[in-house]
């Protein structure tokens, strides 16, 4: 497991030429998103900030017979603002991947189409809209409430380890446990903290500009 990137990949293939496909991926990566993007072997790579993490979009553009295949691969740093991220919560990640895509192609479409000028995003429906932001409110939700167990769960564990006695909240309820566990899980649950917070301290430090 790669405990400092989570890891998203997907393709789509463009019936385009190869130029107007990087074009319309740089712009899109560059203007919509306002990420820092540099030209790589095969195609692109982009850095900038998604949802508190930073993160890092490789493109890659191969020829295939049916158009060009856009292949995109996101690396999100695991430690960031809003956390250390274990898992993808509601499949955000995976679908920002898809709506870049689905970009590119509306990009595309517009670059092809006879003399419109092109805006610099996609136009997006209403309803879309408010359904991104009930998943977005709901996204940040959860990270609170995870934000808040977690903090409660070092403060119990730091209680466990002066006492003996450990109580851990679940969905079942709480588990107490006492005596020499109590204080080897506490001890385990504190240097998993420890480990986190110092994580996410060395990668703000690591992209601050005065490098403190």
């Amino acid at each position: 497991m790669d405990w400092k990137y989570k890891r998203f990949q997907q393709d789509r293939v463009f019936p385009a030429p190869r130029d107007l496909v990087v074009e319309a991926a740089r712009t899109f990566l560059s203007d919509s998103l306002g990420w820092q993007v540099t030209d790589t072997t095969g195609g692109l790579t982009a850095q900038g900030d998604s949802f508190g993490h930073r993160a890092i979009a490789n493109c890659v553009f191969q020829s295939t017979s049916d158009g060009i295949r856009v292949s995109v691969e996101l690396l999100v740093e695991r430690a960031g603002a809003t956390g250390f991220m274990l898992f993808d919560v509601g499949g955000y990640y995976r679908i920002q991947v898809r709506k870049w895509l689905e970009a590119i192609q509306w990009r595309l479409h517009q670059e092809q189409s006879s003399g419109q000028d092109v805006s610099p995003n996609p136009p997006v429906a209403a309803q879309n809209k408010t359904t991104a932001r009930l998943f977005n409110g709901c996204l940040v939700f959860i990270v609170v409430m995870f934000a808040l167990w977690f903090v409660v769960t070092l403060i119990s564990a730091l209680a466990g380890l002066l006492t003996g006695t450990l109580y851990l909240w679940g969905r079942g309820g709480a588990l107490v446990v006492h005596g020499i566990w109590a204080r080897i899980i506490a001890a385990v649950i504190l240097l998993f903290g420890a480990w986190i917070g110092w994580r996410i301290r060395a990668q703000r430090r690591h992209h601050s500009p005065s490098g403190i």
